[in-house]
């Protein structure tokens, strides 16, 4: 089965398709929100982080038609949606931890323990693994403040 090449691509890099959807600032704290911290309406996104609301308008969007996300009626508020990852989103998990695993070693100003960033060279695989179980399964806030050393209350706006 052949696929249709489309012209607007830089070039046949899987990176560069990568970047070309997920390359601004904002794409992945979407993610990021919707896969550790399960938030599924627009004001959910729209508060954490300031993101404006055109942008946040156009990266749902531009989720959506990715297949990463689907947008469907909030059953218990009908004037409101509701976005939900695909299984192609669910895909992008062990991309997120491992941003985050490489973010935790190298940003000084990470809330993240120093024994659990200490761990991340020698338990790595172990880790992401119990990450992507924990994340899997909605526990990663119990996880983030158990092993990650990381206080929720300390972090009301969703950062790690």
């Amino acid at each position: 089965m052949s696929k249709s090449k489309d012209s607007s691509r830089r070039s046949e890099c899987p990176i560069s398709f990568g970047l070309d959807l997920f390359g601004d600032k904002w794409t992945f704290l979407i993610l990021r929100d919707m896969l550790l911290f399960k938030r599924s309406r627009f004001s959910d996104f729209a508060t954490p982080e300031g993101i404006s609301t055109n942008i946040l308008s156009d990266r749902l969007n531009r989720l959506e038609q990715a297949g990463i996300i689907t947008k469907k009626q909030d059953p218990a508020l009908k004037n409101q949606n509701i976005y939900l990852l695909t299984e192609k989103g669910k895909r992008l998990t062990p991309v997120i931890v491992e941003l985050m695993l490489w973010g935790a070693q190298h940003d000084e100003q990470t809330p993240i323990s120093k024994d659990f960033i200490d761990r991340i060279d020698n338990e790595h695989d172990q880790i992401a693994s119990d990450m992507k179980q924990t994340i899997r399964v909605g526990e990663f806030e119990s996880y983030r403040a158990a092993e990650m050393g990381v206080n929720a209350n300390l972090y009301q706006k969703s950062k790690l």
